[in-house]
């Protein structure tokens, strides 16, 4: 069942912990049962023009929340934008979430399954909020949790369906 929205409380926004990046491969804490070049033809099959740098950095860990842009093949802009609207992140992190799923089927159908359930479970929390928040808080608040789940373990189940009460104060109200 799909946790509801945190509360928002109007207070001031909460800075996420840093990440650390500096040793990727041995501070990594998800993918342990994966080989990445086992997983990446998969990838490739269903995503082939996502360059697998991004794939690289999905395993290890160290894309950031505003990296997933890089995930949308038919941008134009050279640059990274931030996501202008629900839609767009929306499909920026369902791309993301189907290759973490691809990396996670090497522990198993059961645990694949139990990922794809809690990321969808996460979604439906991303649009229950996103009809509260204003859309430039609902972008921070998604970032907040995509660090935190990056830093505890991308296939962590219990981190995409975790509430993350403690980022609710990113989150403000719409007028």
């Amino acid at each position: 069942m799909p946790n509801f929205p945190p509360p928002m409380r109007p207070q001031s926004p909460v800075e996420p912990p840093p990440i650390d990046t500096s040793s990727p491969d041995e501070a990594r804490t998800s993918f342990r049962g994966t080989y990445y070049n086992d997983s990446v033809p998969l990838i490739r099959a269903r995503f082939p023009n996502i360059d697998p740098l991004y794939m690289m950095k999905i395993f290890r860990g160290t894309i950031t929340p505003r990296g997933l842009i890089w995930l949308d093949v038919d941008r134009e802009e050279a640059s990274p934008p931030d996501f202008p609207d629900l839609a767009h992140l929306l499909y920026c992190f369902e791309i993301y979430a189907q290759i973490v799923c691809i990396f996670a089927r090497p522990q198993g159908m059961e645990k694949e399954l139990r990922l794809q359930m809690a990321l969808a479970d996460y979604r439906i929390r991303l649009l229950k909020v996103s009809k509260l928040a204003t859309f430039e808080s609902l972008n921070e608040w998604h970032k907040a949790v995509l660090e935190a789940n990056f830093r505890d373990g991308q296939d962590r189940v219990e981190g995409w369906t975790g509430k993350r009460e403690e980022l609710a104060d990113l989150l403000r109200y719409r007028r």
